[in-house]
């Protein structure tokens, strides 16, 4: 029994070998015919969208915090006047 499960791990090394082997060869000699410009581009502009958009946010939620501050400044000094 010991040497059937030897010789399967033996099989499934040489197949992982194999496998590590063919993909470095694959990767290797790519031709690149690919079209990775113009998915460049596009992502370029997918991440710029994305950050204006972001940056809009952003802009909304400051005006959102300062607002809120200016409202609980106001509410304080209400309190405070109606405590004295």
């Amino acid at each position: 029994m010991s040497v059937v499960l030897i010789q399967l791990f033996g099989f499934m090394l040489v197949t992982f070998g194999l496998g590590l082997l063919l993909g470095w060869v694959i990767w290797r000699y790519d031709d690149g015919t690919a079209p990775t410009q113009d998915s460049h581009e596009t992502e370029l502009e997918f991440w710029r969208s994305n950050l204006e958009q972001c940056r809009f946010k952003l802009n909304n939620e400051q005006n959102k915090v300062e607002t809120l501050r200016e409202e609980k400044a106001r509410l304080k000094r209400r309190l405070e006047a109606l405590s004295k």
